[in-house]
Order: structure tokens, then sequence, then C-alpha cells
């Protein structure tokens, strides 16, 4: 009896020391569920911090066109802030089509009396003349003011080549008395364009569009970049003038030829959209006025080759190549046509505002 007693004193104490050393296993805490405020917080914080770093990184000419009062505004501001899209048609070879606008001229402004800014009908012949300048403001309100944007370094290495280093012709865009860079003298460039010029908007709000411009950060090649290839980026010099003999505004060049500068701005600048006019809207139907070549190529010359688009025949265009003072019209086919060169209307499409001279 007693040794029962033994075996079973010893059988308790070894399962007591068994269970002693045998991990013990705690109920786990809770997770709290995430916080979708704070989730929202923090990405708030991140694109804050990333649009800061953004935002940090950022004597009289010879006259060449005359132009007949225009008595209306055709285009009707847009009422509300609108983003300014890009169009991609769906073929086999997507279409990128941009809006492009014209600057209006002295003539088609109710503000100038639809006529030249200079007309003050006391004297004879050809009155006076004038760059013929559109203010660029940096807020989409009147009198908020333009800007000035340092073109020194590499901007002014790109304006002197955009106007062959020719020495004279710098002389005249660089000086105090000359719109660009006006009482300052260069290389304070002011936010401006002038009449005749194309522009893209990035925005529409409340009868203002924000113009694109280059970015201030890198100037461009000029071999690349210039009137010819980017004329909604690379502008021309236009003076203004009224002939009283005949009664008519008068679009003339500067007393030193073709000038030309980078549309560059350091901050966002807007104009109104009263002074622009839209390229017709696209796609759209063209009749041919003369026989047209198609080319592979939107210029820069016109070119002889086997497809032609005989005078009363109707083409679709689907998208525009600027190239200067001419327009190109891409056909679905991935072809291209001349609706404006050389100043004459090649086909139906027509606008009101015309180039600079």
């Amino acid at each position: 009896m007693a040794a029962s007693k033994i075996k079973l004193l010893i059988w308790f104490t070894f399962l007591t020391l068994i269970v002693g050393c045998v991990p013990t296993f705690a109920t786990p805490t809770p997770v709290p569920p995430l916080d979708s405020n704070s989730i929202n917080l923090i990405i708030a914080q991140t694109a804050d911090a990333a649009s800061a770093q953004t935002l940090a990184a950022m004597p009289p000419a010879t006259s060449t066109v005359t132009l007949t009062p225009t008595p209306r505004s055709t285009l009707t501001p847009e009422p509300t802030f609108t983003l300014v899209p890009t169009f991609l048609f769906p073929t086999a070879t997507p279409v990128v089509r941009f809006q492009y606008y014209r600057v209006k001229h002295d003539h088609q402004l109710a503000m100038y009396n639809y006529k030249s800014r200079t007309e003050d009908g006391n004297s004879e012949g050809m009155l006076r003349q004038t760059a013929e300048v559109v203010p660029l403001l940096v807020l989409p309100k009147e009198r908020s003011g333009t800007d000035r944007t340092r073109l020194s370094g590499g901007w002014g290495v790109f304006i002197d080549a955009l106007n062959n280093n020719d020495e004279n012709k710098l002389r005249y865009l660089k000086s105090k008395g000359t719109a660009l860079f006006n009482t300052a003298g260069f290389p304070q460039l002011e936010s401006l364009t002038m009449g005749g010029n194309i522009v893209r908007l990035e925005q529409i709000q409340d009868g203002w569009g924000r113009v694109r411009t280059m970015d201030y950060s890198m100037p461009p090649n000029a071999a690349e970049v210039n009137y010819f290839t980017n004329p909604d980026l690379v502008h021309k010099f236009v003076v203004v003038g009224w002939r009283r003999s005949t009664k008519s505004t008068i679009l003339v060049k500067p007393p030193k030829g073709d000038l030309y500068w980078p549309l560059v701005t350091r901050r966002p600048v807007w104009i109104q959209m009263e002074r622009l006019e839209a390229f017709p809207t696209l796609p759209l139907e063209v009749i041919a006025n003369v026989d047209l070549y198609v080319q592979t190529t939107p210029g820069p010359q016109r070119e002889k080759t086997g497809r032609q688009l005989i005078a009363g025949q109707s083409a679709k265009v689907i998208a525009y190549q600027p190239a200067g003072p001419n327009v190109w019209g891409k056909l679905p086919n991935g072809r291209w046509i001349p609706l404006l060169y050389g100043g004459q209307y090649l086909t139906s499409w027509k606008m009101e505002t015309v180039p600079p001279p």
C-alpha cells in the first residue's frame, strides 16, 4: 500500500514538471481597423509636398496687309472652368488632335472700335504705327497685371538663334522701347503676345484661357523649335497701323524685318477668350478650291506627288499642323493637304483672323 502511494506521488510530480515547461498561448490582442481618414490625410500631405516641389522647379515699317473692319466678335466666352482636352481618334494609328486658337487683330475687337488702336482721326495718309501687343495676365481677371521672365543664359542664346544672330534685329528687339522688353530692357521679357499668332490653351475659366507656354527650366534648340515648327510656342512680331485714306487697319512688319521670340513665362498666364478665334472644329469636311497634291508630310513646302485632290472634291480633315503662317490638314489615311499656304486659302477651310504678315 505504501509502495503504491509512493509511485502515485512520483508520477504526479513528473506530470507537474512537464506542464510547467510547456509555453503558454495567450489570446492575441485584436488589430484595430484602419482609419480611412488617416489614409486620406497621408495621401493629401504627399500630394501637397509633390506640388510644392513641382512649383519650386518651376522708323515706320513697310505695310504688307490691309484689313477691313469687322464690327462683331464671333467667339462666345466659356462660362465655367474647363480642361482643354487632347483627343485621340480610335484608329489603328491614334491621331492626336489639339485645339489651336489665333489671337485676333485690332479690327476684330470692340475694344478698339474695330479699327487700329493708332487711329486718331487727325492725320492724313498712313498714321503712326505700334506693336500689336496683347497682354498675358497672371490671373484670369482684368487688371491682374503681367509678369516678367528673365531670358538669361541659354534663353538669351535661344532668342538670338531665332533671329539668326542678326545684330540689327536683336538691337531693335531687345530695346526698352519696342514692347517685348518694354521699359526694363533685355533680359526682362514681358508676358505678352501679338495679333495673328497661334496659342494653345490648357484651361478655360469664366471667359479666360490659360496659355500653354514653354518649359522655363529648359531652353530648346532653335533648329528644332522655331516659328516654322512650333508657331504656338515661338511668336512673330507684328506692327499695326491705320491708313486714313482708305479708313482701314494695316498690318506691317517691324522696320528691321521678321522678328521672333519664345512664348515662355515663369508663371501661368491667361488671355481673354474674346481675343481669340478658335480653329474650326474637327473632324471637318473641306472642299478643294484648286487641284491639291496629297503629301506624306505636312510641308514645309508643297510637293508634287502621285495623288491629287481635284478642285471641287471633298476630303475629311482630322488634325491640324500649323507651320509658320501656313496650316496643314491631316486626312484619315495619314496624308496631308495645305489648308492655308502663302496667304491663300486652298480649300473651303477659312478663318477670319489672318496670320502675322
